[in-house]
């Protein structure tokens, strides 16, 4: 039985609100303390991180922004609502990773090719990146579990993009340490592998966002959920021509469907607001269906 539980617009607007709010704020002071340490501690490593913590400043003003206006109610420009404007904000989001992963990477292979003599202090430049992978994994594990619970796509690309910080931190760890224990271009090269992951989630970002802009179907398992419950709707000969696209995080629905031709329009509409309910029923983020009806000749035995 599926516990699946419908999600109001407002209750995840109000989620994707909230978990922005403290995104700021936890990335807001930790940007602030990898810079200043980051310079203290001459390690490039720990300023590329910081970069990644200001994109994501950055990313966080962007869900608020698209919140705005993915909430607005349908009107004559925009029929369907406005909830590609959360699918357009991902889009940004992993422009935004592209530029950041690219333009670390540069420096990064620039520094390399003609490297200076710095002294980093390793030892604590480690400490402070130790404090960015624990905030920035529990910054993730939060914002993920209001994601599942909203079934939103947009709060869950922010916390991807807070798990890549993590994984970026622990990298600029390590690449710390083996500085510490003597190799001098550790420093310079965790900054590079950095920059590459940064480059690699935007992209991937990016393309399933451009993806749901194309109206992409849904996935296999939302598809067969949609599937069974049209087929199990009592005085349904069969449908065919089935649709699916998304929306934002949401789902529209379009099929035709076959009907005893002596049927009458009433029962018809009845049985199409059954297939409706059933569908919105298994698949709560489905938000528009809309129906045809084919009419089926009874056989003569």
């Amino acid at each position: 039985m599926s516990t699946t539980t419908r999600v109001s617009a407002s209750e995840r607007n109000k989620a994707a609100n909230l978990t922005s709010f403290i995104s700021i704020l936890a990335n807001a002071l930790l940007a602030i303390l990898q810079i200043i340490f980051g310079l203290i501690t001459q390690s490039y490593s720990l300023i590329a991180d910081a970069t990644h913590t200001v994109s994501d400043l950055l990313s966080d003003f962007v869900v608020l922004v698209a919140n705005r206006f993915a909430k607005e109610k349908a009107d004559a420009c925009h029929p369907y609502g406005h909830f590609r404007f959360e699918t357009i904000a991902v889009l940004i989001i992993a422009v935004l990773l592209i530029i950041v992963g690219m333009q670390i990477i540069t420096t990064s292979v620039g520094r390399l090719q003609n490297p200076a003599e710095m002294e980093v202090n390793a030892g604590l430049a480690f400490f402070i990146a130790l404090i960015a992978i624990l905030t920035k994994e529990l910054l993730y594990r939060y914002m993920a579990k209001v994601a599942k619970r909203v079934d939103s796509t947009i709060i869950m690309a922010n916390a991807l993009h807070a798990r890549s910080d993590a994984i970026s931190s622990l990298v600029v760890a390590i690449g710390l340490a083996a500085h510490f224990l003597g190799l001098s271009y550790a420093d310079l090269v965790a900054s590079l592998i950095v920059g590459a992951m940064i480059a690699f989630m935007g992209v991937k970002m990016a393309w399933n966002s451009l993806m749901d802009l194309a109206d992409r179907s849904v996935d296999k398992v939302t598809l067969d959920k949609i599937t069974n419950a049209i087929r199990d709707t009592p005085g349904l000969v069969d449908f065919h021509d089935l649709k699916t696209r998304k929306t934002g995080d949401f789902v529209l629905v379009e099929m035709h469907l076959d009907l005893p031709a002596k049927m009458t329009i009433a029962e018809g509409h009845d049985i199409a607001d059954e297939v409706e309910r059933r569908i919105k029923a298994a698949v709560p983020l489905v938000t528009y269906v809309l129906t045809h009806f084919d009419p089926i000749p009874e056989k003569i035995e």
